[in-house]
């Protein structure tokens, strides 16, 4: 018997519903914020004076961000503890939201959605890690899979609050500050999550981790297998996930996310504008056009959504290197077929988009949560926070990189990107499903 094979085996409870929320609405708040700015950026460089370097770089601040939150704060939860980091990242979402919302000028704009990026960039490898550590095996997938999916429900609020503020002159002040009212009471709710079990093993407080068990499941585990699974996350070094039987797993985790942000991100970023110009005159910035613009936003958040709702249902039977390879050879399909037909009309592209999202949510999710299954507790968020870094690169390259082309050269650079990312799925993406975070990380267990 391991140590957390009663947390693994128990059946899901209030506890892991209460945890699955709280980690969820991280996302929750990612995606609002990460789509909110996608409608404001068509009117805010009028309004606030940006020159075009100004554009470029606050469309980029959250993404640079992430890429200094990440790793830093995935460090200090495999340092300090998930607990601590858990609801610090949320006062970097109240605080910058609503200096955001705030902005009067470039800096101010810029250094605000940066800093709300940090936080941004701090919550992906944290709430993943939670559930990742709290989750029963045979639930693992479809909790991590329904955690990520809320990001899509954020960024379909964030076109509902575009639209409900559509009227206004600054509607992005509105719905900035929203963003940031919004995370309050989830920082207070987080702090009621216990540590981590497998954290506390891993820092030697076996005798901590067994109380939080035994409350968890009304059982208590066999302390001396504890210190046996101490002294193996122990035996691990950093080095050593470059290298040996963790290299395969360390070139997936990072080139795959990164090439699937170029991608995603790039297309996905432009949305709005693309909807624009495709499918709106040019002028078409009143109420009106603004509203059309955030109805597109919805529709193409609802098929992510849907996207998601299949994928939890299938995480836990076909597995995760399935769902991965399918996503990734459709999202290329897609992009490469709509690189030829060049769409020109709003009904075919909303639609087009529609598609596209319902089956990159496969990849995304995947992406995301995979290193937190395939690593060491002592590492666990490190190398989450670091995949996520690598990951933002790609985003911001996506972003740069799409109006520096024609909209239709764009998707055929982006395809050949998802091409590649195909071929390394193949050779490295290993399977995950129903196995012990243990079982996965270490052949010995």
């Amino acid at each position: 018997m391991g140590f957390f094979d009663e947390m693994d085996n128990m059946r899901m409870r209030p506890f892991h519903r209460k945890m699955e929320l709280l980690a969820s609405m991280g996302m929750f708040l990612d995606g609002y914020d990460l789509s909110v700015i996608t409608m404001a950026i068509l009117l805010m460089p009028v309004q606030l004076g940006f020159t075009k370097l100004e554009y470029i770089l606050v469309n980029v601040s959250a993404f640079a961000g992430m890429i200094v939150g990440a790793p830093l704060l995935g460090r200090l939860s495999d340092r300090i503890g998930r607990k601590k980091i858990f609801g610090i990242d949320l006062i970097l979402f109240v605080v910058f939201a609503i200096t955001a919302g705030l902005a009067t000028n470039f800096w101010m704009m810029f250094l605000s959605r940066f800093m709300l990026g940090v936080g941004i960039g701090g919550d992906y490898p944290i709430s993943s890690t939670i559930v990742s550590e709290f989750a029963p095996v045979k639930r693992r997938g479809s909790l991590l899979y329904a955690m990520v999916g809320m990001y899509w429900f954020g960024s379909l609020f964030s076109s509902v609050m575009n639209y409900a503020f559509a009227f206004t002159y600054y509607f992005w002040r509105y719905t900035f500050i929203i963003g940031g009212i919004v995370a309050i009471p989830i920082i207070f709710l987080r702090m009621q999550i216990p540590e981590s079990p497998r954290w506390l093993v891993s820092h030697g407080r076996t005798e901590e981790a067994s109380r939080v068990i035994e409350n968890i499941t009304g059982k208590e585990p066999d302390l001396m297998e504890g210190l046996t699974e101490g002294k193996e996350e122990k035996s691990v070094r950093f080095r050593d996930l470059f290298a040996s039987g963790f290299l395969p797993k360390t070139i997936f985790v990072l080139s795959v996310w990164f090439l699937f942000d170029v991608a995603s991100y790039g297309i996905g970023f432009y949305y709005p504008t693309m909807i624009r110009e495709i499918g709106l005159a040019a002028t078409a910035l009143n109420t009106a056009g603004l509203r059309v613009i955030a109805e597109s936003g919805m529709i193409v958040a609802a098929g992510a959504i849907a996207g998601y709702i299949v994928a939890m249902a299938l995480a836990d039977r076909i597995g995760r290197r399935v769902l991965t390879l399918m996503g990734v050879f459709v999202m290329f399909a897609l992009l490469l077929i709509g690189s030829i037909v060049r769409i020109v009309s709003i009904i075919p592209l909303v639609s087009f988009f529609f598609s596209f999202v319902l089956f990159e949510q496969w990849v995304g999710a995947a992406t995301l949560f995979y290193p937190t299954e395939l690593y060491p507790t002592n590492y666990r968020s490190t190398i989450q926070g670091i995949a996520t870094s690598v990951s933002r690169v790609g985003a911001i390259m996506g972003v740069v990189l799409f109006p520096l082309y024609p909209i239709f050269h764009s998707m055929f650079l982006f395809a050949a990107l998802m091409f590649l990312a195909f071929i390394i799925t193949v050779l490295f993406a290993p399977e995950t499903k129903k196995k012990p975070l243990e079982k996965i990380w270490n052949t010995k267990a």
